[in-house]
């Protein structure tokens, strides 16, 4: 037997042994069933979509093509200034109400785009109190619009950037935090001026946090529908739901969401490859903690005013304004059929949160335990869902599983068909797909901090590594499945195209309803719906903020 030949037979072998194993099995049928809508929407991209996708490929496609590279393009840009700009001066400079803002500028994060959207449109309308106070008290005519439309293209391109520069903010504030010193300090002593250390030395380190920012809020406005939907932008995101419900054309919707699909794989491949390509070390023996230069009072007043901005748009008057709102609309809306919906958005968040943190247990455990090629991969491609729109994974699930109820049909010669689409159990399913992502990187990154020894110490004692997971990997992992849990719950109580695609019949949540409110103009009754919405969004900033501290109180 040659050595190519037994070389050969020993990977087989392993490869028939790793199958048998329960602990890979089942994380293989987690990750394929995971992965199973994704690749039916992949698979219909060359699927002739007849007379309907003719009509969009000539008559709406450029617009969606156009009208989407355009908000990538400017919300880019924004973020950029958005988040760099207030990560630099809370990082590098010391100035009153610099701890403020250094978690305040988080907060947008706790208001869904779609909510800050229809509730800035509420603000700007010619019958809303601002404009009133205007027109009353400063004698300001202000007409129908007092600056510009805001129920445009551009208006959404400042909405979706308000709502997204935080990911900039955080990831490039991280970075910045943990530069040294002497590398600022010898750029100084060459002669440079604070603005050219800035741009000649700082940003281009920072090249790949701020890529990485800018490609988590690119994936966001790609997943948007409310904004675009209600500011009457035509996107992708848009034009699928255009589709499927106002064509009633699956196919084109499912060709449309697959070149999304694959849009969205691009955007990712770019920025893995720029994050692996370019590597700056910003520790080593001369590391030094960055320490703050003090501002004074014309710098003071400047550096408070470039961070209050983006918090005050983004996050502050919107919420007054959703509470005015709440205030003289609550005893209308907030009825039995409210507390209906506040039921609904709840139980379907839990069990969700429950479904992804007990699969992403299992993937992560095993990755753990059995860490071959073939497990990781099927843990990334179990986690690819959360990196692709709502829309995109619920037409993928609707057709799988309109194929498995027409299957089960046809293989049962019946007449009798078993329902799945339109039920609890879809939306469960597509929950587990989009969010897989949130459970697992928690539960995951806790892991990596057991140490091993403690799984070999109980196996060795006779107990199977079910136990071992039950008995010491779960309380060790309290902290990290209560942050996982809470994640994905929040997650699921904002998610507005994917549950709008696969409710049941005469079945709402708090998004849907403030969504279709604002959709009838009646924003102020939107309130008390967004309100809950945002204060339960409140919770992970608070706790980031508090991991934050301790980190920074640590560097």
């Amino acid at each position: 037997m040659t050595q190519k030949k037994f070389l050969s037979n020993i990977s087989s072998l392993k490869n028939k042994l790793l199958l048998t194993n329960p602990w890979i099995s089942s994380t293989l049928i987690i990750a394929s069933l995971i992965s199973l809508p994704l690749i039916i929407i992949f698979l219909n991209i060359a699927n002739d979509g007849g007379d309907t996708w003719q009509h969009i490929v000539k008559n709406l496609l450029p617009t969606y093509v156009t009208n989407t590279i355009i908000l990538m393009l400017g919300v880019a840009l924004l973020t950029f200034i958005f988040g760099v700009s207030t990560a630099w001066i809370t990082s590098v400079y010391d100035f009153p109400g610099r701890k403020f803002f250094s978690w305040a500028l988080i907060l947008p994060i706790a208001l869904p785009a779609y909510i800050s959207g229809f509730t800035w449109a509420g603000i700007l309308d010619y019958a809303s109190p601002v404009y009133i106070f205007f027109r009353t008290y400063l004698g300001v005519e202000t007409g129908q619009f007092l600056f510009f439309n805001i129920l445009s293209l551009p208006g959404a391109i400042i909405i979706l950037s308000l709502a997204f520069y935080p990911y900039v903010f955080l990831i490039t504030r991280a970075w910045f935090t943990r530069q040294s010193s002497s590398v600022l300090e010898a750029a100084a002593s060459l002669g440079r001026q604070p603005g050219s250390v800035f741009f000649k030395v700082a940003l281009p380190l920072a090249r790949p946090a701020i890529v990485a920012g800018i490609s988590l809020a690119l994936m966001e406005v790609l997943n948007d529908y409310g904004v675009a939907r209600y500011y009457g932008v035509d996107t992708f995101t848009t034009g699928v739901f255009t589709a499927w419900f106002s064509f009633s054309n699956p196919a084109s919707a499912l060709k449309l969401s697959a070149y999304l699909m694959v849009f969205v794989l691009i955007l990712i491949a770019t920025e893995r490859f720029q994050r692996r390509k370019l590597r700056f070390d910003i520790t080593g023996s001369s590391y030094r903690p960055l320490a703050r230069k003090r501002l004074n009072k014309k710098q003071t007043l400047i550096a408070t005013l470039i961070c209050a901005i983006p918090f005050l748009l983004g996050f502050l008057f919107p919420a007054l304004m959703l509470l005015y709102w709440s205030y003289f609309t609550f005893s209308i809306v907030v009825d039995a059929r409210f507390w209906e919906l506040l039921g609904n958005s709840f139980l379907l968040a839990f069990l969700a949160s429950v479904a992804v943190v007990i699969l992403a247990m299992i993937i992560a455990y095993t990755t753990r335990s059995f860490p071959e090629k073939t497990v990781r991969f099927m843990a990334k491609v179990a986690t690819l869902g959360y990196a692709l729109p709502g829309a995109v994974v619920a037409i993928g699930i609707l057709i799988s599983f309109l194929w498995l109820e027409s299957f089960l049909a046809s293989a049962f010669n019946t007449a009798f068909r078993i329902a799945i689409t339109g039920t609890w159990f879809a939306l469960i399913y597509a929950y587990v797909v989009r969010f897989m992502a949130v459970g697992y990187n928690s539960i995951e990154s806790g892991m990596q901090r057991i140490s091993k020894s403690v799984d070999e110490a109980s196996l060795s004692l006779g107990a199977s590594r079910m136990k071992t997971l039950l008995k010491i990997n779960t309380p060790l992992l309290s902290g990290s499945l209560i942050s996982a849990a809470l994640l994905v719950f929040i997650d699921v109580l904002k998610e507005l195209p994917l549950t709008l695609i696969l409710r049941p019949f005469n079945f709402d949540t708090l998004a849907i309803r403030a969504f279709e409110f604002a959709s009838d103009e009646r924003v102020a009754e939107a309130a008390p719906s967004s309100l809950i919405i945002v204060l339960v969004g409140l919770v992970p900033v608070l706790l980031l903020n508090k991991i934050m501290g301790t980190t920074e109180k640590q560097n």
